[in-house]
């Protein structure tokens, strides 16, 4: 219980910390990665003759003290072990809560702990027997792929903001991975299902009986609860059929649920004689994103257009500094989402064209730099149109000229 109090007081404190959420989830990602590597190469060195260090170094302390310093020593020694797995869980649910809804957050860890207490009392009554070198084996596999998906999150979290350096070709790699992480949830899941669907190898044949080994083998029955092997292939094929299902449902799930209908279609304008592309306000006073391209000497421009309040306009190209024109974006639930990696830009990024002064030559204000966002685009509300001029159209030419020509 102090163990679990202290993991709730590490998850606090990182909480409490002053968290820029654009900068820093990727190197939570991160951290988290490397715990379970630790995690990893440490099951491989000690597995084997953990057991055994453990009752040594708990018998030392019970032989070396008094009953009652023996009794702290074995507490302190056991909430180390817990706390620190607790403090490792409070980063992953971190860096798991920054791209996640709360109460999706809460669900999963509510879940993910009852179902490990579950477990854990099941195996402690011997209720449930483990192979334990193959389940040690499978744990790693399986702990491999999430590290994979940590990293790969991580550098798309890096690209995405600007950390690090993208491009069209990286974002292109990264995007369709990160967009599809439930393929890994579901490799998650199943490698422990495959495992209790298929029976492990018996060992070799049992020496012939003797005298002494009856007698250690009836000491041994008496000293551990018996659970019939019929009944243990039950629980594994419950298990595995229980597992499968999650599987399906998953999928199902997400197919459903990436049905997302989204046009990202243009309406092609013509270059204005005056240098000036005008469009009126009364056709885009809706909520919607409405989007333009025009033809710049053989190249396809494209910008959006969307209310963003009462009165206020805002216009951005469609693309971004990270994808290029690769990337188109589209609403859902309140955010601009890049279709090339899946990168989320809240509305309040786009500047509002009302009453807004000129940008300077250097386009101060703008977002550009700042990783995969809608590269920003001048615009003016006047006499009842939104006015863009070509030439602001023509100055970020080389984001949609993605044969290389002009990159």
């Amino acid at each position: 219980m102090l163990a679990v109090l202290a993991s709730i007081g590490g998850a606090v404190i990182l909480q409490k910390l002053s968290i820029d959420q654009e900068s820093l989830e990727g190197f939570f990602m991160i951290a988290a990665a490397v715990f379970v590597i630790s995690m990893i190469a440490w099951m491989w060195v000690t597995a084997k003759k953990i057991r055994r260090e453990i009752e040594a170094k708990v018998n030392s302390i019970v032989e070396s003290t008094t009953s009652r310093k023996s009794q702290i020593s074995i507490l302190s020694f056991t909430f180390l072990m817990i706390a620190r797995e607790g403090i490792e869980t409070a980063v992953f649910l971190q860096a798991v809560a920054l791209g996640t809804d709360a109460w999706r957050s809460i669900l999963g860890t509510v879940m993910g702990i009852g179902a490990a207490t579950v477990f854990a009392i099941l195996f402690i009554r011997g209720s449930v027997r483990i192979d334990i070198g193959r389940f040690l084996r499978v744990t790693a596999i399986t702990l491999l792929i999430f590290t994979l998906q940590l990293i790969v999150n991580a550098f798309h979290e890096f690209y995405e903001y600007g950390i690090l350096s993208a491009n069209p070709k990286m974002m292109g790699l990264l995007g369709p991975i990160v967009q599809n992480n439930i393929f890994f949830i579901i490799a998650i899941v199943s490698i422990p299902a495959i495992m209790l669907l298929i029976p492990a190898r018996k060992g070799r044949r049992a020496p012939a009986p003797t005298p002494d080994r009856i007698a250690s083998t009836d000491l041994a029955r008496h000293a551990a609860p018996s659970y019939p092997a019929e009944a243990q292939g039950r629980w594994q094929l419950s298990a595995g059929i229980a597992s499968i299902c999650i599987i399906f449902f998953l999928g199902v799930g997400d197919i459903f649920s990436s049905n997302y209908e989204m046009d990202l279609t243009a309406e092609a304008l013509s270059s204005p004689p005056s240098g000036v592309v005008e469009i009126p306000v009364a056709r885009i006073s809706d909520n919607n994103i409405h989007r333009y391209s025009i033809d710049d000497r053989g190249l396809t421009i494209r910008f959006f257009v969307l209310r963003t309040g009462l009165g206020k306009f805002a216009t951005a190209f469609d693309a971004c500094y990270a994808c290029y024109s690769y990337g188109r974006y589209y609403l859902k639930n309140g955010q601009l989402i890049c279709s090339q990696c899946d990168a989320p830009s809240p509305l309040s990024k786009l500047h509002a064209t009302k009453d807004e002064a000129e940008p300077d030559e250097n386009n101060s204000g703008s977002m550009e730099g700042n990783g995969c966002t809608p590269i920003y685009l001048p615009s003016r509300q006047k006499a009842g149109n939104i006015e863009i001029k070509l030439a602001d159209l023509q100055s970020k030419r080389k984001y949609f000229d993605i044969s290389g020509d002009e990159k």
